[in-house]
């Protein structure tokens, strides 16, 4: 029914369920909204109300009760602004609970009703309708399906009224075509929104386009120009940090890097300028890493912990059972389903988790040796096989897809992988890092003399940023390198 009604006890229920909620008394928030619309479903409130209810519910982690409220919105309700962000918020919940390609799909399927049933001509300016459009193609993105990414990032950008959504879709539009092979494309697309200053711009977008120009005048402008990718050289942090036996590095999209020192023992977290923000005393850690949602990990013995966070995951031995450990873990990787890939050692083969208990082999049939993971922006997993001395990429349905990269060294140590898909590789023998497009073409390599009185010495580990500064952990030096 549509809400057309304004009682002045239906404003009242609203405000104080407001001003419970913002006395962090949610529960009881619940109860004035859910009041609100039992006794006034006729009320302009009422769809509002119902919205908040969802959201409220959703936050708590009460799943079922928030889909229910929002297929009461959606029956109720169904032409007002409110319904439309309900249908958002149910394809949300669809992606946070997907396991597998085809659940992405039906989730982008539900977000592609907004636009069909709130057009522009009944609903002028929709922020839902921007938001369906950004959120379908960035699922499209994630599956590959790149030309249909950016058909939905233009519709936000021609179609829509110029917002906030309108730089977001032009930072989305620039990495699916940056994805395609067009960078010259994408770098005009990242010039002007990097240059921004109105309110068609986030902050966070600006920046992230600013790093993505600064990786491709890197990987691209440079080389053109006969120059080297990288022209310093460093210590990171440049002060106010002694390591005394650097064992691992991993660097955000924003530039936050960990650092793990075996010795002292440490896990540090440095801001992009190398300011501390926190660290951890634990021992045993290695391969430190970072999770879609921001958060670090580092992978101990049998574990994954997130330092900075209190949580661990424990992983079950696929062969000894559910009750038995998984010991020696190498290195690991989470996919865009919560799914985790396991580097261990002893193992000819890499272990697949779709649920810390239930654990697979794969890859096991030419007996490889797996050292080291990594993962793109697409959610692709990338394998360090040692033994085949190779680079091995996982699509997102869990299953290879083939060799990306084969090279000649002896003692491959450590992979990365940046936000235009190309491949890092560090050798410890030779104490070079060799760089790779995203077809496996050698682009460059660096080492062991990096200039600024800097010689790589046993290197073992490296990362790489959004902007595309390189970080190598040298257990000889006590320092982190940067190259910039």
């Amino acid at each position: 029914m549509p809400a057309t009604a304004q009682d002045p006890a239906a404003e009242r229920l609203f405000q104080e369920a407001r001003r419970l909620e913002q006395e962090g008394d949610a529960a009881a928030a619940l109860e004035d909204l859910t009041l609100l619309v039992q006794q006034f479903p006729a009320d302009r409130r009422t769809p509002g109300a119902l919205l908040r209810i969802v959201e409220l519910h959703r936050a708590r982690g009460e799943r079922d009760a928030a889909i229910s409220a929002a297929e009461r919105l959606l029956a109720n309700h169904a032409r007002s602004p409110e319904a439309a962000t309900a249908f958002n918020l149910q394809a949300e919940m669809a992606v946070e609970e997907a396991r597998a390609p085809a659940e992405i799909e039906e989730a982008r399927a539900t977000f592609r009703r907004v636009p069909l049933l709130y057009g522009r001509e009944s609903f002028p300016d929709l922020e839902a309708r921007s938001r369906a459009r950004i959120r379908s193609g960035e699922l499209s993105l994630l599956l590959g399906e790149l030309d249909d990414a950016a058909a939905q990032f233009l519709a936000v950008i021609e179609d829509e009224p110029p917002s906030r959504r309108t730089g977001r879709a032009q930072l989305r539009l620039a990495s699916a075509l940056l994805a395609g092979g067009e960078p010259t494309a994408a770098a005009e697309i990242l010039q002007r929104l990097a240059a921004a200053g109105d309110e068609t711009t986030d902050t966070a977008d600006r920046a992230r386009a600013g790093r993505l120009l600064s990786l491709l005048h890197r990987r691209l402008l440079r080389p053109l120009a006969g120059q080297r990718h990288w022209l310093t050289s460093g210590r990171f942090p440049a002060s106010g940090m002694a390591l005394r036996e650097p064992a691992g590095v991993a660097a955000a999209e924003d530039g936050r890097v960990v650092i793990v020192d075996s010795r002292l023992p440490l896990v540090a977290l440095l801001d992009a300028d190398g300011r501390e923000l926190g660290r951890r005393v634990l021992r045993d850690v290695r391969n430190p890493g970072w999770l879609a949602d921001g958060r670090p990990y580092v992978a101990s013995e049998g574990r994954v912990l997130l330092p900075f966070d209190g949580e661990q995951v424990t992983f079950s031995d696929p062969r000894a059972g559910r009750d038995a450990a998984m010991k020696n873990i190498f290195a690991a990787a989470r996919d865009p389903f919560g799914h985790w890939f396991v580097a261990a050692k002893g193992w000819k083969s890499l272990l697949h988790y779709t649920n810390p208990r239930q654990g697979r082999e794969l890859l096991g049939s030419s007996r490889p040796e797996f050292q080291d993971l990594a993962r793109d922006e697409r959610g692709r997993i990338y394998a360090l096989d040692i033994a085949a001395a190779q680079v091995v990429r996982i699509g997102i349905d869990g299953q290879s897809e083939g060799v990306i990269v084969r090279g000649s060294w002896k003692k491959p140590e450590a992979l990365a992988v940046d936000p235009l898909g190309n491949l890092y590789v560090l050798d410890r023998d030779t104490r070079r890092v060799e760089v790779f497009d995203s077809r496996g073409q050698r682009l460059t390599a660096v080492g062991p003399q990096l200039g600024a009185g800097i010689e790589l010495r046993q290197p073992v580990d490296l990362a790489v940023d959004g902007s595309g500064r390189l970080f190598i952990a040298d257990r000889k030096l006590p320092f982190v390198v940067m190259l910039d």
